[in-house]
């Protein structure tokens, strides 16, 4: 794809992430766990599925300085929109190749990736992207927060008003100055002896509880 398209696409998703994040109101629960985990010394993986993307991208980025927070995301012409999408609305992007390719140039990457996080770069994740199946956690994100001792905060989020895409993830599109119910999880201290499945699994649950708790908040609150 030529570049002219991806940074034209890549200009859309910000456009689209500015108007979220400048007309939603976030109702926010368990704010205390991300508090609570920026005042520790460890690096923070926010982990979420993929299709909230546009829902929680802007809320998380308020909470961090320009290029301080990292986002993961696929090494082709998608990953080049989104690196587009990224720097303009303050992020660090990071392509890297998803697909489980062993080459010493991907293991290279993921080691500079580790770097930022012990040098105290927060990262964004959504591990069952960039092409599913959907809600199956990819090995990379247990790896990442071993190896660099992050702590996993696992966040969820939930509109009615967006419009939703019909593909494996059901990619949602908040409509201007919508409602938006965000659940921030317990954070997740990863053992660095365990194999990636004791912690894939329970985050699997993890991330499947706060996502509902998400959607059950939204039609608690009253506007």
């Amino acid at each position: 794809m030529s570049s002219f398209r991806t940074r034209l696409m890549g200009n859309g998703l910000y456009f689209l992430s500015q108007v979220t994040r400048r007309t939603a109101r976030y109702h926010v629960s368990g704010r205390h766990h991300f508090e609570n985990s920026r005042a520790d010394s460890t690096p923070t993986v926010w982990v979420a599925w993929h299709g909230m993307t546009m829902m929680l991208a802007g809320f998380v980025l308020q909470n961090y300085d320009p290029g301080s927070l990292v986002i993961m995301m696929p090494d082709d012409w998608r990953g080049e929109a989104l690196s587009h999408w990224a720097h303009r609305l303050g992020a660090t992007p990071w392509q890297m190749n998803l697909k489980g390719d062993p080459s010493m140039a991907t293991a290279r990457r993921l080691a500079a990736m580790l770097r930022l996080l012990r040098e105290g770069r927060d990262a964004y994740i959504t591990p069952d992207g960039p092409d599913g199946p959907a809600y199956k956690i990819k090995p990379g994100v247990a790896y990442l927060a071993q190896k660099s001792g992050a702590t996993l905060l696992p966040v969820g989020a939930y509109t009615r008003h967006g419009h939703r895409l019909s593909r494996w993830d059901r990619y949602v599109v908040p409509y201007p100055f919508s409602r938006i119910a965000v659940v921030i999880g317990t954070p997740i201290t990863v053992p660095s002896h365990v194999e990636f499945s004791e912690i894939t699994e329970p985050l699997t649950d993890v991330l499947h509880r706060v996502t509902a708790q998400a959607a059950a908040n939204y039609y608690e609150v009253v506007d």
